[in-house]
């Protein structure tokens, strides 16, 4: 196993792309990818993947497939320099990927967005099972497509958040016998102090990494994406919006995780396997219907050549 490093260094020239942290390189060019030692032609190359933190040793891995086998060729501990290296590396090469994140875009996807990929390989994504019945109720107003994923958030996470917050009461008691004279305001206060306190720490990290957000709430128009969130499903978050353009993916991983790539950030939705699947149906049929990706067209062009 190599060493893990924290950085990456990552050069995206013309005609080749450059990986290094150390004394660890990786280059690769639309022929061959060479790592350390070894080089490889690109037709011997099935694809590349990641593996998971602490599948096969500290930090994320990249690994190479061959008919020969799998082989690591680097490892970071940051996941998201990584998964970069990767798309970089595979874009180059031309060749699949596939990410511990349940993420995986064929040889000839790179460069493309979600608006494309349904509009070029229709074929690649599911169709709702049944008309009848939905999952996710979209409402158009005027120019704008609105609907809300029906995500929870996972019951270790839920537990963990009303254990903490209990915790913070429990902790008001002692605090509030300190509260200065006899206003009932200032013990109230000083009650709620710690609790107050526990729910801002939980907000930072849910603003940092959506440890404690559901049922997101979604607005289309063809020019952008926007994203609410909901701070344990009740209370909304600041909204964030990407262009259209940056909408680069949407995946099912196993465990039901819905998984929407805007630019470089990821935004998990945790549902039932089955429920995840429907739900990106849906969104697909809603951004065909709105008319940013028509299947139906595509599907009969290909038929009529």
């Amino acid at each position: 196993m190599g060493t893990t490093h924290a950085t990456l260094n990552i050069t995206d020239e013309a005609k080749k792309t450059t990986v290094s942290a150390g004394s660890d390189s990786i280059i690769a060019t639309a022929k061959q990818l060479e790592h350390g030692s070894s080089k490889t032609k690109v037709k011997d190359i099935l694809g590349l993947h990641t593996d998971g933190k602490g599948a096969s040793g500290p930090g994320y891995g990249i690994f190479l497939e061959t008919e020969s086998g799998d082989s690591e060729i680097i490892r970071c501990s940051s996941e998201n320099e990584i998964l970069r290296a990767m798309e970089t590396l595979a874009a180059m090469l031309q060749v699949r990927l596939d990410e511990h994140t349940g993420r995986s875009v064929e040889a000839d996807e790179h460069g493309m967005n979600v608006v494309d990929q349904i509009y070029n390989f229709p074929e690649r994504w599911p169709a709702v099972p049944n008309m009848d019945l939905q999952m996710v109720k979209f409402v158009t107003i005027g120019s704008i497509v609105c609907f809300t994923i029906p995500s929870r958030i996972r019951d270790g996470t839920k537990w963990t958040f009303w254990s903490v917050s209990v915790l913070g009461l429990l902790l008001g008691i002692p605090i509030s016998a300190e509260a200065p004279g006899e206003s009932q305001l200032l013990w109230w206060l000083f009650f709620l102090l710690p609790l107050l306190a526990i729910l801002g720490i939980c907000i930072m990290i849910t603003m940092k990494n959506g440890m404690f957000e559901s049922k997101h709430d979604v607005r289309l128009t063809k020019e952008k994406i926007h994203v609410i969130p909901k701070f344990m499903g009740i209370v909304s978050m600041p909204s964030r919006s990407w262009p259209m353009a940056d909408f680069r993916d949407l995946d099912v991983a196993e465990g039901g995780r819905l998984t929407l790539l805007m630019g470089d950030e990821r935004l998990y939705c945790d549902m039932d396997q089955l429920e995840a699947e429907w739900v990106m149906a849906e969104i697909v049929e809603r951004l065909e219907r709105f008319g940013l990706a028509n299947r139906a067209e595509t599907a009969n062009a290909s038929e009529e050549e």
